[in-house]
């Protein structure tokens, strides 16, 4: 049965750390301010497919592959973590704006490497797999199943994010509020990151 008790499981984990903060909402919420829903939906798509990037090689094994070479998850890391700032300083920068001729809406491709590149992503995922799978399932079937909710899950919720920013982009277009909200978005994907090597 596909809803037994470690796919609710699942399903609720999933569900409280998609919804939350982290550096790929935080880039959807900026996407949307900056572009308009409509325009940002290959971006939102790419981010969502972007995760399916790490969770099946993660159900077929890689992490044993990092387990032997653990110097490569500190490379991991390190790109990440300079992808993420440099993405909150382009954030801290911008400036909502109507004319849509001044920069192009981010393309599906570009959303491809989020997850992947976020810790958050992996510990996530690997959280999932060891905590919210069932043992007596193939692993084909356990992969299918923590896909098939994250990517249901991901659907709601990162439509949400880049929803919300639209309103954001409403209440504080043109106002003297809009660059302290573009440095607060900055701020809260810096600390999302911080809170997770904190852990």
């Amino acid at each position: 049965m596909l809803l037994d008790n470690y796919s609710i499981g699942l399903l609720l984990f999933a569900g409280s750390m998609v919804a939350t903060p982290g550096p790929a909402n935080m880039i959807l919420l900026n996407a949307g301010s900056q572009f308009g829903f409509k325009k940002a939906i290959p971006f939102v798509f790419g981010i969502i497919l972007s995760k399916q990037l790490i969770i099946w090689p993660i159900g077929f094994g890689i992490l044993t592959f990092f387990e032997l070479f653990p110097n490569f998850v500190n490379f991991i890391k390190f790109l990440s973590c300079t992808y993420i700032i440099w993405l909150a300083w382009k954030l801290s920068n911008f400036k909502i704006n109507d004319n849509k001729e001044l920069e192009k809406p981010p393309s599906f491709f570009h959303g491809l490497p989020v997850h992947p590149t976020n810790p958050k992503a992996w510990a996530m995922v690997s959280v999932g797999f060891s905590n919210y799978t069932n043992p007596n399932e193939s692993l084909l079937i356990s992969t299918l199943i923590l896909a098939t909710i994250f990517i249901i899950i991901q659907f709601i919720f990162h439509n949400l994010w880049c929803f919300f920013g639209v309103q954001l982009k409403k209440i504080f277009q043109n106002t003297k509020y809009e660059i302290w909200l573009m440095r607060f978005l900055s701020l809260l994907m810096l600390g999302s990151l911080v809170l997770l090597f904190l852990k």
